[in-house]
């Protein structure tokens, strides 16, 4: 895999979580659990974005 189409493949899998977590605040029930749960999915979104184009040095 290239690192341009890993990059497009970790922004769009972000972008799914993000917004899917966004949808969840709304659809699951408002108890903190299920709150947290989704906030927690929007936080991995933008961890997955942030590390695709990579801001993260693992290599080492």
């Amino acid at each position: 895999m290239t690192d341009r189409t890993r990059q497009y493949a970790g922004l769009g899998v972000g972008a799914v979580l993000i917004v899917a977590g966004t949808l969840a605040t709304g659809l699951l029930p408002p108890t903190p659990l299920y709150q947290v749960l989704a906030g927690a999915i929007i936080v991995g979104g933008f961890a997955v974005a942030f590390a695709s184009f990579g801001a993260f040095d693992l290599s080492e």
